[in-house]
């Protein structure tokens, strides 16, 4: 499911459009979410899509900018037949998706699968925090509001990373060990093709790779002395204030980290292909890192 998701996401990413609008003239000063929940999903997810909303709105508000201000979200549950085919079309799985340029014509997708009811499995609640991190990234980045950059262990790997840590901080549940575990052994011989969709695409099951990578370089960054709440800032927020492109995001890495990308990669022949030998601190608390 989470391979679905992986290449939906991509196809309706990649096609999103790319010039700039300008804020109405009401100027706001706050980012705008609007809310088109379905009937079909339980009344207590519905009640906890809006706790995590409200949380992570506090944890890392999305500021409202020349690019990006408002953006719908539509959920449902797959047990029905796409409700919002009206607005969105064929669109399905997980994804911040949309045709065209404007910023009308971007849209969050949250199709819950039913068997996550079924099994009460924590995906259904992760999802949203998974989605929303790549709307904040947006916020920072133009360049990857815009599909200027792919890089996909360091933006898919920071978006499942920060929804294990949420899931970890709210319901004691470690993500990471339980549900990100299946580490491809290229992750440490090959890790450069991670950095795309179609090159890792049977190594990256649940963004387990790419997790394990990104978990890996905030590991690399305390070796140097800074601490973990400072690490995580790194590589969650600063790396993607610098706007990367596909052009010079290695240069901005090494900026941003003080290490190349070749010594980065280097230095994860160091590891296993283990998720346990790069877990974070599980006090670590996303209020303290951003």
């Amino acid at each position: 499911m989470k391979k679905l998701i992986t290449l939906l996401f991509l196809f309706l990413f990649v096609s999103c459009g790319s010039s700039e609008d300008e804020i109405p003239e009401t100027n706001p000063t706050e980012f705008t979410f609007i809310y088109n929940i379905h009937n079909s999903l339980p009344s207590d997810w519905t009640d906890e899509f809006y706790i995590i909303m409200k949380n992570l709105e506090q944890l890392i508000p999305i500021a409202p900018s020349n690019h990006f201000y408002e953006l719908p979200i539509y959920a449902w549950n797959s047990s029905v037949d796409k409700p919002y085919k009206d607005k969105i079309g064929d669109a399905s799985g997980a994804s911040i998706s949309g045709n065209g340029a404007s910023v009308n014509g971007k849209y969050m997708v949250l199709e819950i699968p039913k068997e996550e009811f079924q099994f009460k499995q924590f995906h259904r609640y992760s999802v949203i925090d998974h989605e929303y991190f790549h709307v904040y990234q947006m916020s920072l980045s133009k360049n990857f509001f815009d599909r200027n950059i792919e890089l996909k262990w360091m933006s898919e790997g920071g978006a499942a990373t920060f929804e294990s840590l949420y899931i970890q901080q709210y319901y004691s549940y470690n993500y990471f060990k339980n549900d990100q575990n299946r580490v491809d052994k290229a992750a440490i011989d090959t890790p450069n093709i991670f950095e795309t969709y179609d090159a890792s695409k049977s190594q990256d099951s649940n963004y387990s790779s790419s997790v394990f990578m990104f978990l890996a370089l905030a590991k690399e960054l305390q070796k140097t002395g800074i601490n973990e709440n400072e690490a995580f800032k790194k590589v969650l927020k600063d790396y993607w204030l610098t706007n990367p492109t596909n052009q010079n995001w290695k240069t901005k890495f090494n900026e941003v980290f003080t290490m190349s990308v070749d010594e980065f990669y280097l230095s994860l022949k160091g590891y296993t292909n283990d998720i346990n030998t790069v877990l974070p601190s599980e006090g670590l608390k996303l209020e303290n890192v951003f």
